[in-house]
C-alpha cells in the first residue's frame, strides 16, 4: 500500500477538553517554570546597564509629569506626597502594559515551540504573566527609598498585597487569552491591544486620583474598567495613609474575572487554529 493510500490517524484527548487541561498543565509544569525563568532574565542577558533600564521608564514619565503638573497646578486628588502616588501607580501600569502585551501575542513568541512539540497551548499566555513581576520587583527599589524620604509606610493592608498582585495578574493573561484568541483570527489584534492600553494610561487612576472622578459614576467607573481596582488596592497596601474602596475593588475583580473567563473560552475555542496562525 501506497504512502497516498495509507488511512489517516487522528488523535483525540479523552473526554472533553476542560477536562484534560488540568492534567496536562500539571505534567507541563516544569517546562512552565523553565519557559518563565528564561523570558523573567530575557531583558537582563548582555546588557551593560541591567536592572537601570527597567526602572528608566517610570522615572522618565515621572520627571515630565511632575513638571506639567508643577507648572500647571493641577490637583489630582492624591491623599498623599504625589511623586509616590504617581510613581506607585507607573509601576504598576507597565506591569500590567507589559504583561498584557507579551502574554497576548506569547504563541507568535514561541512558535518554535508551538509548532514542534506539543503542550498545552493554554499555559504560553500566562508565562510573561508571572516573568515580568521580576521587573516590578525591580522597579520598586526607587518607591522604597522615596517612602522612606517621605515617611510613608505600609500598615496592616500590605496583607493584601499578594491578593492584589493576583488580580493584576488575572486581568493580563486575561486580555492575552482574548486578544490572543483573536489574533489567530486577524493580526489587527494587536493593534487594538495597543490602542487600549495607550488610552487607558488616561482612562485609569494612574495619573490621577478616582476622588476626581463624580460619585455617582465611580461604581461603573469600576466595572468598564478593570485596571481600576487593582491600582487602588497596590497604593492601599503600599500606604498606610490611603484608604481603599472595598465596594469598587470587588466590582473590579469581579469584571476581571468576567474577562479572564471569557478570555480562556475564547482561546480554547480557537486553540485548533492557534499553531497556523504563528506560522
Amino acid at each position: 500500500m501506497s504512502t497516498s493510500q495509507q488511512p489517516l490517524l487522528i488523535i483525540r484527548p479523552r473526554g472533553p477538553y476542560w477536562r484534560n487541561v488540568p492534567r496536562e498543565v500539571v505534567a507541563a509544569r516544569f517546562m512552565f517554570w523553565n519557559m518563565v525563568r528564561s523570558a523573567a532574565l530575557a531583558p537582563y542577558v548582555n546588557v551593560l546597564l541591567g536592572p537601570l533600564w527597567t526602572m528608566l521608564r517610570p522615572l522618565i514619565f515621572l520627571a515630565v509629569i511632575m513638571l506639567v503638573r508643577n507648572f500647571s497646578g493641577a490637583r489630582m486628588g492624591e491623599p498623599i506626597h504625589y511623586s509616590l502616588y504617581l510613581y506607585s501607580g507607573l509601576v504598576l501600569w507597565w506591569y500590567l502594559v507589559d504583561a498584557a502585551r507579551q502574554s497576548s501575542r506569547s504563541l507568535f513568541s514561541y512558535r518554535g515551540i508551538v509548532t514542534k512539540i506539543y503542550f498545552p497551548r493554554i499555559v504560553a499566555p500566562a508565562v510573561p504573566v508571572v516573568a515580568r513581576l521580576l521587573d516590578l520587583a525591580v522597579q520598586l527599589a526607587p518607591l522604597a527609598l522615596f517612602m522612606a524620604y517621605h515617611a510613608q509606610w505600609p500598615g496592616m493592608r500590605l496583607l493584601l498585597l499578594p491578593l492584589v498582585l493576583l488580580h493584576a495578574m488575572l486581568l493580563c493573561v486575561g486580555l492575552g487569552y482574548l486578544f490572543g484568541a483573536m489574533a489567530a483570527l486577524t493580526r489587527d489584534a494587536d493593534r487594538v491591544l495597543d490602542y487600549i492600553l495607550y488610552v487607558g494610561l488616561f482612562l485609569s487612576p494612574v495619573i490621577y486620583s478616582t476622588q476626581i472622578v463624580p460619585a455617582d459614576w465611580r461604581l461603573l467607573y469600576a466595572v468598564l474598567n478593570p485596571a481600576v481596582g487593582p491600582l487602588l488596592a497596590w497604593r492601599a497596601a503600599l500606604f498606610d495613609a490611603v484608604g481603599l474602596d472595598y465596594a469598587l475593588w470587588g466590582l473590579s475583580f469581579a469584571s476581571t474575572a468576567v474577562l479572564a473567563i471569557g478570555g480562556a473560552l475564547a482561546f480554547a475555542r480557537v486553540e485548533r487554529r492557534l499553531g497556523e496562525s504563528v506560522l
